[in-house]
């Protein structure tokens, strides 16, 4: 499995889920960093609102709990306590039978406060739920109390229920009620509600007390039933009144103690002391015959009633207030809460704010280095230009905090980068022009090679050696190429410059004639038009390199087939070969490196005709791409632009090169010189080839280029004692000439054998020839040479001018 594949199997994994809700980008970074303090005071300002919102609306139900249900209790004790004590009389030995209207006035009273508690019980039912859940359980039981009470109305009138039954019936039910107010005081909790039901329990034993005494006072003596029950009230009554002294507010207490010191509590203490004495029970009944005991009870009953009227107006009032007070403070809380959410978002929003403009200042910064100022000084240091890092990244002062320093090492990173660019764009110039001293070394090295090539041909006369000698000649010929290349690839331009235009068949002729395997190029159609004189070297070296790739890359027994024809766009030049292709990823990468043209990969030492091709094609604003052909190879496809072409005409004027080390544009030596017996194709081309300007050369002799790549067929005179090998001619110059209408035969030397006759310098450069080294008077002459001496000589005399020019 390959790095790629085994990089997305693990990105392909499942992830957890943490990790998939973990914020991706800065922004979401920062908002989720500033949102946790802030969504914590949220939710803590939430539940202190509704804490507060809830206390408050506990003391709200508290009241409604109040004034629904205090009310109907309290009525429903005094109630029965007075229906108790008309009962205790009734059923008195000695009372008579006129009570019975009483006990019934009485009885229903006590039902209307019961129908009353239980309308009241029925309003505040959900708040009972919630706040006092015993009280529906304890009303029940007073409910049962007061049916069993009813129950026994009628036994009670007829006076078949005896006393102590009916009176602990009575005192039990009351009881019953007083744990209704009791579970009511409990979910109240104040302080002042806590001692009202002390108060109302005092008020009851005073109300037993009372309701002995009054049954008593028929019979003129208590019973022992009934002296036992009025110790038993004494005793409550004590016990009650030494447990809430403590526990009363300071008013209550006052008002309480001022009732245990008054003069009437003390009579009836007397009283209560002298009953509990007398255990026959004659003194209660004298008293309450003489009205002394009813004066004391009810006096002593009414002032604990005022003290318990205060208690709980205070527990009202106390409640109130607090009800009040808890809705001031949940308002203060809900708004001090509020604001300080509001306060605290506003702070994190300002400071996610100010940390997304940095962030994403730094983010512009370094998007800008990236995408536009590298890029432009790339362009810029290409185009030859010098950069200044100062006015390209200013110095900007030190920032505040992690993140200003963060700036500043990122502006410090554009400048590096910048001088580095610089740096390396000096280190390519030099480069380059290295490449231009080594290929102009070269292509001077060459010329001297091609000059001793032509001396030696001409001292030469073996067919087979000669054979050799053109070869070598051609060789050379694509080493000048090769050297050319090395310019273009350095960023130079080629010397050769044409000033008038060419016929595109002469051009691709041309350029067919620098490659080694010229034999296998076919060139068919193409239709008559001309190639503008400055882009003539470029299409040439540019069509020599398709060419030479497209017969590198296919098997030696298949052609190479060049054949162009006008579009719409231009003119199209194809060059097919029949070879095993390319992969689809590699042509497309061919392609996207000869559309882009960008600097040498001085790395990429396989593409480096890519890189001749792109510069060549962007410098004429050709385009060029490479497809699969039909015949499974590769079709390079050659689009030139309309302004490169004009109408043809035949190419008959002198063709101008203002580099002296220019090469022709003609086939070489070696597809000049083959064998006689070649067979060429129909499409035959007779004109002139482009060269350089020089001294004229012959005309050639009459011969048909083979289209199909093989190589042109020169004709010579079978009787002129040569053998039939084919007659040698000097490189084709037409600067002077005038166009060739009929083919001349080049005359035989007989003094020569038949063998082609040597031109001295009909072979080299332009820049290279001497003055009169072309002429045909001089075709036998050998090549002056000059020595050691001679060369030192004239060197020391061109110095010592030079010394007396400057020294006057």
């Amino acid at each position: 499995m390959s790095e790629r594949h085994a990089l997305h199997a693990l990105d392909s994994r499942p992830r957890p889920l943490l990790s998939r809700l973990r914020p991706k980008s800065v922004r979401a970074k920062i908002v989720a960093l500033l949102m946790v303090p802030v969504i914590s005071l949220m939710v803590l300002w939430a539940l202190a609102t509704v804490s507060t919102v809830q206390s408050a609306w506990t003391l709200r139900q508290l009241e409604e709990l109040d004034n629904n249900l205090t009310g109907p209790v309290r009525d429903l004790v005094t109630s029965l306590q007075s229906e108790r004590a008309a009962v205790t009389r009734h059923l008195s030995p000695s009372s008579g039978s006129g009570q019975q209207p009483a006990l019934e006035q009485r009885h229903a009273r006590t039902v209307q406060a019961m129908r009353a508690l239980r309308d009241g019980v029925g309003r505040t039912s959900a708040d009972i739920a919630s706040l006092a859940p015993a009280v529906n359980r304890r009303i029940e039981t007073v409910s049962r109390d007061l049916a069993q009470l009813q129950d026994d109305q009628a036994a009670i009138v007829a006076r078949q229920k005896d006393w102590q039954s009916a009176y602990h019936g009575y005192s039990g039910a009351i009881d019953d009620v007083f744990a209704v107010e009791a579970a009511l005081t409990k979910a109240e909790g104040g302080s002042s509600a806590q001692v009202v039901l002390p108060l109302a329990q005092i008020g009851e034993m005073l109300a037993r007390q009372d309701a002995v005494a009054n049954a008593a006072q028929t019979t003129g003596q208590m019973t022992e039933e009934q002296h036992r029950a009025f110790a038993d009230a004494v005793g409550g009554q004590q016990a009650l009144s030494a447990n809430v002294l403590p526990d009363l507010p300071s008013e209550l207490r006052s008002a309480y103690q001022g009732l245990l010191r008054s003069e009437p509590y003390r009579s009836f203490t007397s009283l209560q002391n002298a009953v509990l004495g007398d255990e026959a029970g004659r003194a209660v009944a004298t008293e309450a015959s003489a009205g002394r005991w009813r004066a004391a009870a009810e006096t002593v009953t009414q002032d604990l009633g005022a003290i318990q009227a205060d208690a709980s107006a205070a527990a009202t009032a106390e409640a109130e207030v607090a009800s009040a007070t808890a809705l001031r403070q949940g308002a203060v809380t809900v708004i001090l809460g509020l604001l300080a959410v509001l306060l605290a978002l506003l702070i994190s929003v300002r400071i996610g704010r100010g940390l997304m403009l940095e962030l994403v200042g730094l983010k512009d910064s370094g998007l800008e280095l990236a995408h536009r100022r590298l890029p432009q000084a790339m362009r810029r240091l290409r185009a030859g230009e010098k950069i200044d890092v100062d006015a390209d990244v200013p110095v900007v002062p030190p920032g505040d905090g992690e993140i200003g320093q963060v700036g500043d090492a990122l502006n410090a990173v554009q400048r590096a980068a910048l001088q580095a660019a610089a740096e390396r764009a000096e280190l390519l110039t030099g480069v380059s022009g290295v490449f231009v001293t080594l290929a102009r070394r070269s292509q001077s090295l060459v010329h001297r090679q091609l000059s001793l090539l032509d001396a030696m041909e001409r001292r030469n006369e073996d067919p087979a050696e000669l054979e050799d000698l053109f070869r070598l000649d051609h060789l050379a010929a694509r080493m000048r190429r090769h050297a050319e290349g090395l310019i273009i690839m350095s960023g130079a331009a080629p010397g050769r410059v044409w000033s008038e235009p060419v016929p595109l068949m002469t051009v691709i002729r041309a350029a067919v004639a620098e490659v080694e395997d010229f034999q296998r190029v076919e060139i068919r159609r193409v239709a008559d038009v001309s190639v503008q004189g400055s882009a003539v070297a470029d299409l040439t070296h540019m069509i020599a390199e398709l060419v030479e790739n497209a017969a590198s890359f296919s098997p030696p027994n298949t052609t190479v087939l060049v054949h162009g024809e006008p579009v719409g766009a231009g003119f199209v030049v194809e060059i097919e070969d029949r070879g095993l292709g390319m992969r689809p990823e590699s042509m497309a990468e061919a392609n996207r490196r000869i559309a882009e043209a960008h600097q040498l990969d001085l790395f990429d030492r396989e593409q480096l005709g890519f890189f001749v091709v792109s510069r060549l094609a962007k410098r004429q604003n050709i385009t060029v791409t490479l497809r699969r052909s039909a015949f499974g190879g590769t079709t390079a496809v050659l689009l030139l632009p309309t302004a490169m072409l004009m109408p043809f005409a035949p190419y008959t004027a002198a063709i101008e090169d203002t580099r002296p080390a220019a090469r022709t544009a003609v086939a070489t030596r070696a597809q000049e010189v083959r064998q006689s017996d070649m067979v060429s194709t129909s499409a035959t081309w007779t004109g002139q080839l482009p060269t350089q300007p020089g001294p004229p050369a012959r005309q050639l002799p009459t011969s048909t280029v083979r289209a199909a790549g093989v190589s042109p067929r020169v004709e010579v005179h079978g009787d002129d004692g040569t053998g039939g090998l084919p007659r040698r001619r000097p490189r084709v110059s037409l600067a002077a000439d005038p166009p060739v209408e009929e083919p001349v035969e080049e005359p035989v030397d007989d003094a020569t054998g038949g063998l082609p006759r040597r031109r001295p310098q009909a072979n080299l450069a332009p820049g290279l020839r001497d003055e009169d080294g072309g002429n045909g008077e001089h075709a036998g002459a050998a090549v002056p040479r000059t020595s050691p001496e001679q060369a030192r000589a004239a060197m020391s005399a061109l110095q010592q001018g030079f010394t007396r020019g400057r020294n006057g």
